[in-house]
């Protein structure tokens, strides 16, 4: 039996060396919590053995625990890496083929797929509550948790239909430019000659992209004596060609410099028409300026910062000066952390020793702080383990020894009876 004992020595080292050495390896990877085994010794009796006598039958690995400590928190700079400060784990849905299972994580290490979710290295999604756009949480369940999504663009596409410019044009007969004669000659956009002054203006197409479009003025008709009006055209340009108009190109100013006629003009642009409104224009003694120019277009805004704060609202801001709350990221906990079982990947899994989920809002009781920016370490400390690692060698020796010495008396038994 000695021999048997001795082996069960050699079984459970092999078993610590084995754990000790995999929280080695770990010892730089992130959200990794270190393990260590336990054992139990092996006593076979009868009920009619005397106890006081009993040697055992070595010793039995009971189980492998997690140990759930803080590990050092280091900054990263990257906003989505993001670490928990005292209990909980991010949940995380993990998709196989057409099953998922959500999996349980102290790893925080988190960046965005190219449909915008919140994914970790291995493409596990972070799940949390849907929230309103200030950040209050429309949910409070499991079930009602959702992967959280960063869209990269919100918002809707709409072409651009009318251009709002107003303008002040000069009512001084010598302020117009290079315009060579009044009327001028015929418009062409590459002879300065034909036209007094020129404006980029901002216009979306069907796909909400940005048009290069330019709108030129060339004075017309100059007020006297016998006619006090003054009369002024537009031309379009987009993407480098003339475009027609579908209406009188011309806009005629009072005497008082108020437009008086033609304060609405369209170009023709494929199968639509741009409006271009200049009813708020006016005939100053002035330079040309443009006073405000817009347009009714639409495209979507993108995304150019996202935030996490403490309580763990998702903040993303787009081109529009929007800063919306995409949603709530939440912590879940166990009554049994220690009986959750390992997946691999830094990720566990609920187990009936565990335990259901219980979910929480970063910051209440029971759940720690979440710091963006950051990420835990291994909570392993390297001379810790390699101080276990020479004990459990050691143990491993002496039991080897104790093998070898069965192995010997045995030896010694058989000489005597040959």
């Amino acid at each position: 039996m000695s021999m048997y004992t001795a082996l069960t020595g050699v079984s459970a080292s092999q078993a610590e060396i084995s754990a000790i050495s995999h929280n080695i390896a770990n010892v730089g990877t992130y959200g990794f919590k270190g393990s260590r085994v336990e054992f139990a010794d092996v006593f076979s009796s009868s009920p009619l053995e005397v106890g006081r006598t009993a040697t055992g039958s070595g010793v039995q690995t009971e189980r492998v625990t997690q140990i759930f400590t803080q590990g050092n928190v280091t900054a990263t700079g990257n906003v989505l890496d993001i670490a928990i400060e005292g209990a909980g784990f991010f949940p995380v849905r993990a998709s196989s083929g057409q099953t998922s299972e959500t999996l349980y994580t102290r790893a925080g290490a988190f960046s965005l797929d190219s449909e915008g979710r919140v994914v970790n290295s291995m493409g596990a999604q972070l799940m949390g509550w849907p929230a309103a756009k200030d950040g209050t949480p429309l949910s409070g369940t499991l079930e009602g948790t959702i992967p959280l999504t960063i869209p990269p663009a919100r918002g809707d596409i709409k072409p651009t239909t009318t251009i709002n410019a107003e303008l002040h044009f000069p009512s001084d007969e010598t302020k117009i430019g290079q315009q060579a004669a009044v009327p001028p000659a015929a418009f062409s956009q590459d002879d300065p000659t034909t036209y007094a002054f020129k404006t980029a203006v901002v216009a979306n197409d069907e796909n909400g992209a940005v048009l290069n479009a330019w709108l030129y003025f060339a004075k017309s008709d100059a007020s006297d004596a016998a006619d006090p009006t003054t009369t002024w055209e537009t031309y379009m340009v987009v993407e480098g060609s003339e475009k027609a108009a579908t209406t009188t190109r011309s806009t005629t100013f009072d005497e008082n410099g108020m437009v008086l006629t033609g304060g609405q003009i369209s170009f023709g642009l494929g199968d639509r028409d741009i409006s271009v409104d200049l009813s708020g224009s006016t005939l100053m003694a002035s330079e040309f300026e443009v006073a405000t120019l817009g347009h009714d277009g639409l495209r979507k805004s993108t995304l150019y910062a996202v935030e996490v704060d403490a309580n763990g609202t998702l903040w993303a801001g787009y081109s529009s000066g929007e800063s919306i709350a995409m949603g709530k990221i939440v912590l879940a906990n166990f009554t049994n952390p220690q009986g959750m079982r390992q997946m691999g990947a830094t990720a566990l899994s609920q187990t009936p020793d565990s335990g259901a989920p219980m979910l929480g809002v970063p910051g209440e009781s029971g759940f720690g702080l979440l710091r963006s920016g950051s990420l835990e370490r291994s909570n392993v400390d390297l001379t810790e383990e390699l101080v276990n690692l020479i004990t459990a060698q050691r143990n491993y020796q002496a039991s080897a020894k104790a093998m070898e010495t069965s192995s010997s008396l045995s030896q010694t038994i058989l000489n005597m009876r040959g």
